[in-house]
């Protein structure tokens, strides 16, 4: 009887949406494919400004644009496919995938509006990337080799970076030999090829501004990285050659790529993406380097792979103090620690995949040629040390009826304090969906790439409660809310004692019309820290509490999108007087008809007292750069992003920003990064050519 119904109201849909929708909707998905860079950046400013982290534009960007050429099949698309559509939770892609299993093929794309937890928002986002198709056997074709070359798709990039005023560490003298060696240009070169959705190759080559080019100490590109992949070649699910990503369960064993964490996509808790991604950033720290292997075999998937690959580190006595992971080789001492440790890492994944369930089990072991020994600290008496170590786990997802369970458990080494996560996501009815997630996390647990859901970095020494709440109320309406309680069993870096936090967050979407939306966000934090000055024999810790409000309009007329922001903090640290930060934005994005340029103004106001004050502001930026400062202080900023296709094939962005300040500082910066004066300007200029 259910299943009548629905084909019912499929039928009831269809017809509404084919006098209604659908010409409108080609007219769109025509204009968003003609626009794809532009779209892709609305969606990853949407996606930034949701969440506490920082997203890795490089991969999301890649992914999306690779939909873009190669829609995903409605009809044939898998659960690790739908993962690529990253503004996607969980909850939305298992509905998707019941819904087709209980009704069997879309007949539109706007059938979507039938699965619970999916609103005309998120099926906008996803007209450039998905599409129908009646054929519901899969093929794995073969890939004739000659046509790739022929028919692929080739990209290059090139960017350039420039300070014009002059940093501290670029006046040299005989005295200071800690001056950077280079010049303070910053530039990097990528090359792409990609051939369908199959065949795909990756060259990155970048120098640092500061960093030596062509001398003593170094000659060329100071960071370089490639890689080629192959998809869906027979039984062959992947293949990877060169610099990846590795991702399995929850994370709790490894992680590499972007971990979304707490949002205000308050549902979007599981990870979704499974297995090994290309990697195509100019990070110098996070990914893998040799060789990735996928296969599937009916209903089991096997995933191993093998990494050998230098390391920065900081040495003392031939012991490895620490990791160093900011990439900078610009001195004589920061070059000293650059590529001192080798580092190998062997793992593997095997996942069963039933029609209602998966479960896997993951495994790694980590090889270092020196000990890693960091210096002695109360808060680090858990911290790993020696050179090798093992970790492994089992990861677990299955649906019961409205609910979607999944976690992990994982452990290193012996095994006697194994890290637990647990999360369940539901859609009781359309307009309701929520998230209950339950993390426990034992100092011990130190696993070497373990990044998972959590208030910290790494997956250790935590443990907590999550829950989110998503509601549809009435329409045009949309409320997001989240409650996370957790603690901290043992010492952290500026925490001398065990401690509990609280985080609170609310948020409300108004969007009347396509061309217009409000935001309203509220966010609370109660933290425990070591009080200021404090020169107690037994720790004592201070409560603080930093509360922040955000208000947002966005406004289309025609070409022109006006954005007006709004942000203002209160922190409060134990008997101390609170304190505030404001700042007030305005951006003006247009896009000419007749011309192919686009551009965007920004002018920022902020008064910000101190440091913990400090607001974060995403900024439009260059292709392929992410752009979220903090500040501080009393000032304004103001830019210009430009982009110019001079050919459909041709394009160049520019993009020129400076911040003044206006609080009577004589420099901006410390140490070698210091600049003399009140004011910086930045400019960035990308260049990209396709044949």
């Amino acid at each position: 009887m259910r299943k009548t119904m629905l084909m019912y109201e499929k039928l009831f849909v269809f017809c509404l949406l084919v006098l209604v929708h659908v010409p409108f909707s080609n007219a769109q998905a025509t204009d968003c494919f003609d626009n794809i860079d532009q779209y892709i950046a609305d969606i990853f400013e949407q996606y930034a400004e949701e969440s506490e982290k920082e997203p890795d534009f490089d991969t999301f960007y890649e992914e999306l644009s690779a939909l873009s050429q190669q829609p995903l099949d409605l009809n044939q698309a898998e659960r690790e496919d739908f993962g690529k559509m990253v503004f996607l939770s969980d909850l939305q892609i298992e509905n998707i995938l019941y819904y087709r299993y209980k009704v069997g093929m879309l007949l539109t794309i706007y059938e979507l509006m039938l699965v619970e937890g999916l609103d005309m928002t998120d099926i906008r986002r996803m007209l450039p990337f998905v599409c129908l198709s009646e054929n519901i056997d899969k093929k794995w074709g073969r890939i004739n080799f000659k046509e790739a070359l022929k028919y692929g798709k080739n990209e290059i990039l090139t960017r350039f970076d420039f300070i014009p005023e002059q940093k501290a560490g670029y006046i040299k003298n005989e005295q200071d030999s800690s001056a950077y060696l280079g010049n303070p240009l910053y530039h990097h070169l990528k090359y792409r090829f990609h051939y369908r959705d199959n065949l795909y190759v990756n060259v990155t080559a970048e120098q640092d501004a500061g960093e030596q080019f062509w001398g003593k100490h170094h000659k060329g590109y100071d960071f370089l990285s490639g890689s080629f992949q192959l998809k869906d070649y027979g039984c062959l699910r992947n293949l990877i050659a060169g610099d990846y990503q590795v991702n399995f369960g929850q994370g709790l064993v490894i992680r590499q790529t972007f971990n979304l964490g707490k949002s205000a996509m308050a549902t979007k808790i599981c990870n979704t993406n499974q297995g090994f991604t290309r990697y195509g950033s100019t990070n110098e720290y996070n990914f893998m380097r040799g060789l990735a292997c996928s296969w599937r075999f009916g209903k089991t998937q096997l995933h191993l792979f093998y990494s050998n690959k230098l390391q920065d580190g900081n040495l003392q006595d031939d012991h490895l103090t620490r990791f160093y992971t900011t990439g900078f080789h610009r001195t004589a001492l920061e070059y000293t620690k650059r590529n001192v440790v080798r580092q190998q890492v062997l793992g593997g994944n095997f996942t069963f995949q039933g029609a209602w369930f998966q479960v896997g089990m993951s495994g790694l072991a980590v090889s270092l040629d020196k000990k890693l020994d960091p210096r002695p600290y109360p808060y680090n008496l858990y911290y790993f040390r020696g050179n090798r170590q093992f970790a492994a786990g089992i990861h677990y997802r299955f649906r019961w009826h409205q609910f979607n369970v999944f976690g992990e458990t994982a452990g290193v080494s012996d095994f006697k304090y194994p890290a637990v996560l647990t999360g369940v996501t539901c859609t009781p009815v359309s307009r309701v969906s929520f998230a209950l997630l339950h993390r426990y996390y034992p100092p011990e647990h130190n696993a070497f790439y373990s990044s998972t859901f959590a208030a910290s970095s790494g997956a250790g020494n935590e443990q907590g409660f999550y829950l989110g709440v998503e509601v549809l109320p009435v329409k045009h309406w949309k409320l997001a809310f989240y409650a996370d309680a957790y603690n901290f069993p043992w010492l952290r870096y500026g925490v001398d004692f065990p401690s509990r936090e609280n985080d609170y967050f609310l948020q409300l979407n108004y969007t009347p019309q396509q061309y217009l939306s409000i935001l309203m966000r509220l966010k609370h934090k109660q933290t425990q820290t070591n009080p200021s000055g404090s020169k107690a024999v037994i720790p004592v810790l201070a409560n603080q509490q930093k509360s922040a409000l955000r208000v947002q309009l966005v406004y289309e007329a025609g070409n022109v999108k006006f954005k007006n922001q709004a942000d203002a903090n209160l922190n409060k640290k134990g008997l101390s007087t609170s304190t505030y930060g404001i700042a007030m934005l305005q951006e003006i994005s247009v896009k000419f008809k007749k011309t192919p340029l686009y551009f965007d103004v920004s002018l920022l106001f902020f008064d910000v007292k101190n440091h913990e004050n400090r607001l974060y502001m995403y900024e439009r930026d260059v292709l392929y750069a992410f752009s979220t400062p903090s500040f501080s202080g009393v000032g304004c900023k103001y830019y210009v992003n430009l982009r110019y296709d001079l050919t459909p094939k041709f394009s160049c962005w520019l993009k020129i920003a400076q911040t003044h300040y206006a609080d009577d500082r004589e420099k901006i910066g410390n140490s070698h990064e210091a600049i003399l004066g009140d004011k910086k300007t930045e400019i960035k200029c990308l260049i990209r050519l396709k044949f």
